[in-house]
């Protein structure tokens, strides 16, 4: 029947694709986490170019060497320099720690900036003039130079030690200085004259730090002088002003009459409202003033006045007496009468006589002129006393709350007098105290500078290496480390030469080197076997050897790679012509008949078919005129030679449009007619790099597996394919390498799959046949 215009299942490549690409991702993806930093390929490529990398490290080495030997001998020597005591001892007798008993030394030298000096221009300088005496072309310049250039070493000396295993290295308070040249004499005379200028500049540099300290300290002592005095002089105006000796004291002194003031004060306003009680209590009873009180007193102790006082009773007392019996017109009653007018005119006369001055402000009443008893005398004079109490207590409190306020002013400005004063104090400490620090420190740097003995001390004399004849002795012109670094350059340069090799031959040697690079899953390895010339008789019975267990190896890995959905049709290519795809495609097809699957073999290669060849079948119909429409399956579907469970649908006749008829919808079609019918369809295509034609077989199948030629196929043209493979997002299973471990190409060659062209019928291969059942 002609094959049907179908249109697949989309479905189905969707999850065959799936299965291949997230297959092989993840299992690359999970491998590169596990293995982590793989180093195999560098070691599988040195022992490949063992010869190569060991002949160029030797070239290197034996250049290395000859330099090292036919180099101008140099004599090389050094003296050490020891820039700080070493012992407390040797510390306490350091003329700084004479000079300064109670100070404290410092124990660390900055010793990168102090090598730094020692190498700098200006001091090599001085030393260059004392060396051109005898050598004039030594100058400060050459000897810069020689600094820079490693011929002079300046170094802080250190010494190897073990700690918990390991090698560490102590740094030592000795300057190694080590110098190299041509001439020994010249080397151990600049040598001397090194160790006598360093030397010289440690005494120079003691001087010249002293001789600095010392100016710095005469022209800070003028204004550090002034600076005392003016504060002696605020602080000698501060106490005038206010008038106070320690304001400490007079604080104390100050708060304790504030204290006195306010006690005398409550004392006196408690007296003062008691004599004011009083007073106002004996005014109320004899109801006269103080003024009148007095009068009343001084009355009443007036002889004549109380006298008269008696007479005029006793008148008042007739009066009385006679108004009973005389009218108030009688002569008796007006003689009374009149008679008690000139007693009371007397009294007057006789009570202003006895007040004095006084008597016209003091109003006398009745009260006043009145006799006075002993009792109300006791009364009056009570009251007298209170009264003068009372102006007595009055003037204390005014004066008191006089002192009070007068007080209370001070208290107040006392606070800001204390402070002005503390403060001008403790300025006047500080700058007292930096005053005598600057003159004591000053009297301690003359005393340094008056010290002769050299800061530094020389602990290996200035020499260069002699043997025991003491004949100088010449160094290598290459230092070991130097050395080392060469051998180690070469190695690197063979190692350089190695890669330059494999990336100009661009192949892959080992199945390993395949799998690193490619990201694929390894299926299977297909060993080299000789003998491959045999026609096709039957199905080998028993197939022990390694080529035919490589094939039931790989068809296990690809059977079982996906449990659901299973591999039904799978696309078998290569990157290059002649990478042995066709043999491994026939022959993992008999490994399938083999396990009583039922296998077709279908010859895609429309360019160039082989398969009809190789199974001596005929091939006058084929694919192509199947999709052309010439001819129906069951004709063009052939039974293979001696395998009961394989057919082979060939090519047909060749076409140079194959790209269209296996991209078409009938090829479709037919490809899932065939999936159904089959268990595996195995379809064998056209390489990579030539032609697409494979592309569109693998687009609807279940995966491609990729062949590749060890020590054959080119790397870049395989990385190319996988690229694109990618690009087009089209399902790999894997790749299987071909004839790994062959050596050469000519494996490929014997075997008649090296060398074939397209376009024509094929030579070599025509010849090629499978194993003889017995195999």
């Amino acid at each position: 029947m002609k094959a049907e215009h179908y249109t697949q299942d989309p479905s189905f490549n969707d999850q065959e694709r799936s299965y291949a690409n997230g297959g092989v991702g993840d299992d690359t993806d999970l491998s590169a986490q596990q293995k982590g930093l793989d180093l195999s390929p560098l070691g599988r490529m040195i022992r490949r170019n063992a010869l190569l990398i060991a002949g160029v490290t030797t070239a290197g080495a034996a250049l290395v060497a000859y330099s090292s030997l036919s180099g101008p001998r140099t004599y090389k020597g050094h003296f050490q320099l020891l820039v700080e005591p070493i012992t407390s001892q040797a510390r306490l007798s350091d003329p700084a720690a004479i000079s300064r008993p109670g100070a404290q030394q410092p124990d660390v030298i900055d010793y990168p900036t102090l090598l730094q000096i020692l190498q700098s221009p200006e001091l090599l300088s001085k030393i260059a003039t004392e060396i051109q005496r005898r050598y004039p072309d030594v100058t400060a310049g050459s000897l810069a130079a020689a600094a820079n250039g490693k011929t002079l070493i300046i170094k802080r000396y250190e010494v190897s030690a073990q700690r918990f295993g390991s090698d560490a290295s102590d740094p030592t308070k000795v300057i190694d200085v080590a110098y190299k040249g041509q001439d020994p004499q010249k080397v151990e005379f600049i040598l001397q004259e090194l160790a006598r200028g360093y030397l010289k500049y440690s005494l120079e540099d003691r001087k010249t730090r002293i001789g600095g300290g010392v100016q710095f300290i005469e022209d800070q002592l003028p204004s550090l002088q002034r600076r005392v005095n003016d504060l002696e002089a605020e602080l000698q105006a501060l106490r005038q002003r206010y008038r106070i000796a320690d304001p400490t004291t007079e604080g104390v002194q100050l708060s304790a009459q504030a204290q006195g003031i306010q006690a005398q004060q409550l004392e006196t306003q408690r007296n003062l409202k008691e004599q004011q009680a009083l007073f106002n209590r004996l005014q109320a009873q004899l109801g006269i003033n103080p003024e009148q009180a007095l009068a009343a007193a001084s009355l009443s102790e007036n002889t004549s006045y109380q006298t008269q006082i008696a007479e005029l009773k006793r008148v008042q007392t007739l009066i009385a007496a006679k108004s009973a019996r005389y009218s108030s017109e009688s002569p008796v009653m007006l003689g009374l009468k009149e008679q008690q007018n000139k007693l009371e005119q007397l009294l007057g006369r006789e009570a202003r006589k006895n007040l004095g001055l006084n008597a016209s402000s003091v109003p006398l009443d009745s009260r006043v002129l009145a006799f006075q008893n002993a009792l109300r005398v006791d009364l009056i004079k009570q009251l007298v006393t209170a009264a003068n109490t009372t102006q007595q207590l009055q003037v204390r409190g005014q004066a008191i709350a006089q002192s009070q306020a007068f007080l209370n002013q001070k208290l107040q400005e006392f606070p800001v007098v204390i402070r002005q004063y503390t403060g001008l104090s403790q300025r006047l400490d500080l700058a007292r105290t930096t005053l005598n620090q600057f003159l004591t420190q000053r009297e301690t740097l003359r005393i340094e500078a008056a010290q002769k003995e050299v800061p530094w001390e020389i602990v290996s004399a200035p020499a260069i290496d002699r043997d025991g004849r003491n004949n100088p002795i010449p160094s290598a012109n290459i230092e070991p480390k130097f050395l080392l670094a060469g051998l180690a350059a070469c190695l690197l340069l063979g190692l350089a030469a190695a890669l330059l090799k494999e990336k100009a031959r661009d192949r892959f040697y080992s199945a390993e080197d395949m799998e690193g690079s490619l990201k694929l899953p390894l299926l299977g390895t297909i060993p080299f076997k000789n003998g491959l010339n045999q026609p096709i008789n039957a199905l080998p019975a028993a197939r022990s050897d390694a080529f035919s267990k490589a094939f039931s190896s790989l068809y296990t890995n690809i059977r079982f790679l996906s449990s659901n959905p299973s591999v039904r049709s799978l696309v078998i290519s290569s990157a290059e012509l002649g990478d042995g795809k066709t043999t491994i495609a026939l022959n993992l097809a008999l490994e399938a008949a083999s396990m009583g699957q039922r296998v077709l073999l279908v010859d895609t290669n429309l360019r160039s078919p082989q398969l009809h060849s190789l199974f001596s079948l005929p091939n006058s119909i084929g694919l192509s005129d199947l999709l052309s429409g010439r001819g129906e399956l069951e004709q063009v579907i052939q039974r293979a030679p001696a395998a009961t469970n394989l057919s082979v649908l060939t090519a047909g006749q060749t076409s140079p449009d194959s790209g269209r008829l296996l991209a078409s919808t009938e090829m479709q079609g037919l490809m899932q007619t065939l999936q159904d019918k089959f268990d595996l369809v195995i379809y064998d295509t056209a390489a990579l790099s030539e032609f697409s034609d494979a592309n569109f077989v693998a687009a609807h199948s279940s995966g491609l597996l990729l062949v590749a030629g060890v020590s054959k196929t080119k790397r870049s043209v395989l990385t190319q394919v996988l690229a694109e493979l990618g690009r087009f997002r089209l399902p790999v299973v894997g790749f299987v390498p071909n004839h790994p471990g062959s050596g050469t190409a000519n494996a490929y060659n014997q075997s008649g799959q090296y060398g074939q062209s397209y376009g024509g019928k094929p030579t070599l291969l025509e010849n090629l046949k499978i194993l003889k059942p017995n195999e």
